[in-house]
Formats: structure tokens, sequence, C-alpha cells
């Protein structure tokens, strides 16, 4: 439930669709899979999807994410969320506890893991590692029997890409589709601009896929009719038509969410709708 990764194997190759926390070793997994060469491809720079880059020798990610990359997390992001994933683990456990007297809902991939035994909180960081590719939207990347073409899906952050598997109708959707909090509030997010992404996959990337592989959330897979609802939802925010809760993110920061339910956008404390229609 910290965050998914997805490893993407063809015939000649495989793509390893981000890596990870980086709090234990994620190419001891992938080399437990095959044996073919691994590209990592990076959804945006964000920290929880790349700690593991460091162990693979070709990493490629949007131009937009270079400088951003470079520059890392905010010095609070690590320690706080290491503080709210302990709380969420406590609430978790908890709610295990009353699914399985009485409701068997959670299915495997959807219990929450903690952290490996041998994990040291205080030893923890991210460190950044220079792109040996850029990839942009409409790129493609050949695996042999199988290719993926690179989506631009700015929004919740400037450098988001998807990866469109067409020939077996997958969407690899990073953090720019999710099933629980779909994040629009951080600082390298712009919400007029996830709107227009959030359209241009409903119409567009929809009819083309059965199902969306998502990067974070209890439920990893979605299907394409939630894209509609995501679009809608976000016309509704900027007209200024929903009700905001108060929340808090992964790093304990206040925001606010407008609350559906197969997921949730998180805006910003300080958010005003706009006056005037995206296009």
């Amino acid at each position: 439930m910290h965050v998914n990764s997805y490893l993407i194997v063809g015939s000649r190759r495989a793509v390893l669709f981000d890596t990870g926390l980086g709090v234990a070793s994620i190419r001891r997994c992938v080399e437990a899979v095959t044996e073919r060469p691994v590209s990592v491809v990076n959804s945006h720079h964000h920290f929880d999807h790349v700690g593991g880059n460091t162990e693979f020798d070709d990493v490629a990610f949007h131009p937009d994410g270079v400088a951003l990359h470079r520059a890392g997390p905010p010095s609070h992001w690590l320690p706080r969320y290491l503080e709210a994933t302990a709380l969420m683990e406590e609430q978790y456990r908890a709610f295990e506890v009353v699914d399985r007297a009485w409701f068997n809902v959670l299915a495997a991939e959807m219990r929450m893991r903690s952290f490996p035994a041998d994990f040291d909180p205080g030893r923890w960081s991210v460190r950044a590692v220079e792109p040996t590719r850029l990839l942009t939207g409409g790129s493609e990347i050949d695996l042999g029997d199988r290719a993926l073409r690179v989506v631009y899906t700015p929004g919740h952050s400037i450098d988001s890409i998807c990866l469109l598997d067409e020939r077996n109708r997958l969407l690899f959707s990073g953090d720019t589709i999710g099933t629980g909090s779909m994040y629009a509030h951080l600082a390298t997010a712009d919400i007029e601009t996830y709107a227009r992404t959030a359209d241009m996959l409903a119409t567009d990337i929809a009819p083309r896929v059965d199902d969306i592989l998502c990067a974070h959330g209890a439920r990893y897979r979605t299907y394409p009719d939630v894209l509609a609802r995501i679009a809608d939802a976000f016309g509704l925010l900027l007209r200024g038509s929903l009700t905001l809760d108060d929340r808090t993110d992964c790093f304990l920061d206040p925001v606010k969410a407008a609350i559906f339910d197969e997921f949730s956008l998180f805006v910003p404390t300080g958010f005003r709708c706009c006056t005037a229609p995206v296009e």
C-alpha cells in the first residue's frame, strides 16, 4: 500500500515503471522474475517513485523532471512520511481485525506491508540519479513483442507520465490516476493542468484500455470508466461546486479534499475555484 512498481516484461527487454521508496532492494525482486535487460522509467520525480533508481544503469524520465530529480524531496517529507505511515498502519491493523472477523474484503494484494525488518529509518535517504535517456509524450519503448507509448500527463507534477500498452489495453498511470487520494495540492502540482489531463485521458485514452494500474491505494487496479468521473470531478472542483473537507496528506500537512466513492482530490487549504472555464 506504500507504492506500486510495475515490471513490464517483453520478449527482449523489460521496463520497471518506478523503483519505489528505496527501503529495500527492488533489483533483487526484478532479478527473481526476469533475466532480460531492464530499463527504469520513472512516472515522475517524487521520492517514493525513484528510491531504487541507484540500483540500475538505465534510467529514463521526462525532461521537465531533470531539475526536480536533482533537487530531491523537501526536507520534512521523509520523516513526516514515516510518522504518517506509522499512524496509518496502526489504524489499518485495527480495520484488518474487523475485516477478518466480519467482511473478508481485503485481498492479499490489498494488505498493508510493514517496512522490512532491516530497514533503518535514521539512515534512509533518496539519492538522485541522472537520466540515461529522456522520454517525451509519444515516445515508444520497444520491448520486443510489446511496445509502451509514453503519455505526457502533467498536473500531479509537471513531469508526470503514464505508459500505454495499447496491444494489451493497459494504462500504467503512476500518480496521475489513483484509487485513493489524488494529490493536486503539492507545490509541484497545477490543478487546471491536472483538469486538462483528466479530460484528455477520459476522451483519448479510455476507449483504448481495459485496465488502469495505479501507483497508490489499496486497490491497485481500476477501470477506464472512472476517467470520465475524475474529469467531471475536476470540472466541478474548478467551478466551485464541491464541498471540501479537512484532511491531512501523507506528510501530515493539512489539505482540503473532495471525497468521492472511488477516489478523492486533494487541493491546497487556500484553494479558490477558477473564474474562467478551463479549455
